[in-house]
């Protein structure tokens, strides 16, 4: 793509900050790469009498975890004379995790920076501006519910005048499972930052593919660990296949569905949303509690009704498996390449329509 002049200035916002934190870091000109190549721009970090090469990826804005996977690939196309490092505005602790684990450099405008190199480690934590300030309303337990409901709808671009984002306020709560008064706040957070558009009495929703990336990373730093209530340890879990039928109020998730979803995934742990596994299945399928098992039980965070409209997918009824957009988040949980790929072709085969229309 073309480097705008907004993705010049995060480039030297980012620049600018780690300059400052990171002694003895000398940062050379970004250079803009020719259309239709790779990354961004480049750029040389001098350290002592050695230099480093870095192909750069810019990301406006705050860098979440849904975007890993593009960068995985990109990571695998560099060349060996060039390292990845994405600057972005702001990179939660959450993301930076994430993005050290998989050896992916990263700087952003409030100082942030993990650079390695041989002989070079540079690792910058905890830096804060008033960028986040602008998302705070969303980041609540109940916006994350929320937000949930109304992206998993059916009818959210099939029948808009009877999605939940145009029902009455009780019905949006109860298959967000929040209080109604939560609703009402989250909605106008949402449209204050335009992700939903009043047009002739119906609401639509925009930008969707920055609001799944933000419900994502706000899932997975907010929510989910608070939803594991039980742990198990089954002997092999790639012989999830043998286990006992799901009870009635049950559903994969995590690397199991994306088994199921794609047929690209030997699952090495098993998550399961269901408020509690009968002791009868849990005989049957042979787990032993184990606080650090390899079988999460997680507790659904939605209301029947939500499930209910789920239903009309058949490729969700018949899979067993909770939505692919929150099978696509509990897979970026994993730090393992081999499920942000399978997290990658969730994204492409289910949610891509999702995230381009409005």
């Amino acid at each position: 793509m073309k480097l705008e002049q907004r993705e010049m200035d995060v480039l030297e916002q980012a620049k600018a900050a780690v300059a400052t934190e990171a002694v003895g870091l000398r940062f050379g000109s970004f250079r803009r790469v020719r259309p239709n190549t790779l990354g961004d721009a480049k750029l040389t970090v001098h350290a002592g009498n050695k230099k480093y090469e870095f192909l750069v990826e810019v990301k406006r804005g705050i860098l979440t975890a849904a975007v890993l996977p593009a960068l995985e690939t990109l990571l695998k196309q560099v060349k060996e004379e060039y390292s990845l490092l994405v600057a972005a505005s702001q990179i939660g602790p959450s993301v930076a995790k994430l993005l050290r684990e998989r050896n992916i450099a990263f700087m952003d405008a409030t100082g942030n920076a993990f650079i390695a190199g041989p002989g070079l480690h540079v690792w910058i934590s905890g830096k804060r501006t008033n960028v986040k300030q602008a998302v705070t309303g969303l980041h609540q337990q109940s916006a994350v519910k929320v937000i949930f409901a109304l992206l998993t709808d059916p009818c959210l671009d099939k029948d808009p005048g009877t999605a939940l984002l145009n029902s009455p306020v009780r019905v949006l709560a109860k298959a967000a499972d929040v209080a109604m008064g939560s609703v009402g706040n989250v909605l106008v957070n949402l449209r204050s930052m335009g992700f939903v558009l009043e047009d002739d009495d119906v609401r639509r929703l925009l930008e969707r593919e920055r609001l799944i990336e933000l419900w994502a990373t706000d899932y997975l730093e907010r929510l989910r660990h608070r939803l594991i209530h039980h742990r198990y340890r089954m002997a092999n879990p790639r012989e999830w296949e043998h286990l006992p039928p799901l009870p009635q109020d049950a559903w994969w998730g995590g690397e199991v569905a994306g088994a199921l979803l794609t047929r690209h995934l030997r699952p090495e742990k098993v998550t399961i949303y269901a408020q509690a596994l009968p002791d009868e299945w849990v005989v049957r399928a042979k787990l032993q509690p184990d606080p650090q098992g390899n079988v999460e039980v997680l507790a659904p965070f939605w209301g029947d009704n939500l499930t209910a409209l789920w239903q009309r997918s058949p490729k969700i009824q018949s899979s067993k498996c909770v939505h692919p957009m929150l099978v696509y988040a509990d897979l970026l949980a994993n730090s393992e390449e081999r499920s942000s790929e399978t997290a990658k072709r969730i994204y492409d085969h289910y949610l891509r329509d999702l995230a381009t229309s409005s």
